[in-house]
Formats: structure tokens, C-alpha cells, sequence
């Protein structure tokens, strides 16, 4: 049975895709990051950081991550938080890339951290 965490994290992530455009397009990586730092600051505890952008950063990159596991290989108790720090790590790292498409982005660090063996 899951949690109620867990459910309402659901509830949550299927807003995010129900919401989000389906042209990829439209929704590129300078506008993750823009969510990626309202994360950061709900992970430090900041009371400044808006929950609704970080929820959305989490649900993007946690519904790309479900939606993309054939192309690489994570170990089954990855979490969300480390899911997410690891598309933040390689955001921060490649800002050159910002003006792709956010989805590809989120997969270029999953294969990066999880590379198909």
C-alpha cells in the first residue's frame, strides 16, 4: 500500500504531465533551470523557495526519468532527490545547453549517470 507521501507525490507528477506542453519545444532547459533553483532552495530549507516551481522541477525530471528507463540503467533505490541533484549537477554544468529542449537535457544526465552497459 502506499503512502500517503507517496500518493499525493503521484497526484502531483500526474499534474505536471497532464499540464505540461507536448511540444517539447516549448519548455526548454533555461526554464528547468529556473525551477531547478527554487529546488535548490527548498533543499537548503530557504523559506523564500516557491514550492509549486520546485514540485514542478521534481515532477518534470521524475516524469522524464519513469518515461525514459529503457535508455540507461539506474539502481532500483535511486531516489527522487538524488534523481533530481543529478540533473541539477549537470544543469550547473552545462549552461551552453540551456536553449535545448528540457527533456533532453534530463535524459543526456540520466545516460551520463546511469550509462546502458
Amino acid at each position: 500500500m502506499k503512502s500517503m507521501k507517496q500518493v499525493s507525490f503521484l497526484v502531483v507528477l500526474a499534474a505536471m504531465v497532464l499540464f505540461t506542453p507536448l511540444d517539447s519545444s516549448a519548455y526548454n532547459g533555461n526554464e528547468l533551470v529556473q525551477k531547478m533553483r527554487e529546488f535548490e532552495k527548498q533543499e537548503r530549507g530557504d523559506p523564500s523557495a516557491d514550492y509549486a516551481s520546485s514540485g514542478f522541477y521534481m515532477g518534470y525530471v521524475v516524469g522524464v526519468y519513469e518515461a525514459m528507463r529503457a535508455f540507461f540503467v539506474a539502481p532500483e533505490n535511486v531516489t527522487v532527490a538524488q534523481v533530481c541533484s543529478i540533473v541539477e549537477k549537470y544543469l550547473k554544468e552545462n549552461p551552453e545547453k540551456w536553449t535545448l529542449p528540457a527533456s533532453v537535457l534530463v535524459m543526456e544526465a540520466l545516460q551520463k549517470a546511469f550509462p546502458k552497459k
